[in-house]
């Protein structure tokens, strides 16, 4: 019963992402602490930059394009040359001053909701030795459901047929 409860969630969530451009981060550093310690993780839905608000926390690449910030949006300016591009200062709730490079976007991920260590559980879950685990698990439950079963005989089961002829 509990696998088939995790399977009905892991099937609503893939389609709820593929339907609501939601993702889940998780935190790998201290820099939204205390609302988003690390190894909190949060759900995200991508909205266009002209929906973002000052406040809002954001995922957004760095400008090398290599890796992921998640900071909180401190101030935010129109660009000129594009009317959907939007110029953000972020800022991390645990550092005293904004990023040094303002992120210049059209759409940014916007933290949703946020859960303090659930991320360690996404972490420890991506782990080999989980993830071979849950293989091994998933093949033997497979197996268990296609292997055929041996003809059973109900022993003991009454049939007409067993009776002995008595005289009438």
């Amino acid at each position: 019963m509990a696998f088939g409860c995790l399977g009905i969630l892991v099937v609503a969530w893939f389609a709820a992402s593929a339907l609501g451009s939601l993702g889940i981060i998780v935190f790998v550093t201290g820099s939204m602490a205390p609302s988003l310690p690390t190894g909190a993780a949060a759900i995200t839905r991508v909205v266009d930059a002209s929906e973002l608000s000052v406040g809002d926390v954001v995922t957004v690449r760095r400008p090398d394009g290599n890796v992921q910030v998640t900071h909180r949006i401190v101030d935010i300016a129109p660009v000129g040359e594009n009317p959907r591009a939007r110029s953000l200062t972020l800022r991390g709730d645990a550092n005293t001053a904004a990023d040094l490079e303002p992120y210049v976007v059209t759409e940014a991920a916007r933290v949703l909701v946020g859960a303090p260590a659930i991320g360690w559980l996404i972490i420890g879950a991506k782990t080999p030795a989980v993830m071979l685990g849950g293989a091994v698990l998933v093949a033997f439950v497979v197996a268990w459901a296609l292997w055929p079963m041996p003809d059973r005989v109900n022993a003991g089961a009454y049939e007409p047929d067993d009776e002995p002829d008595r005289a009438r």
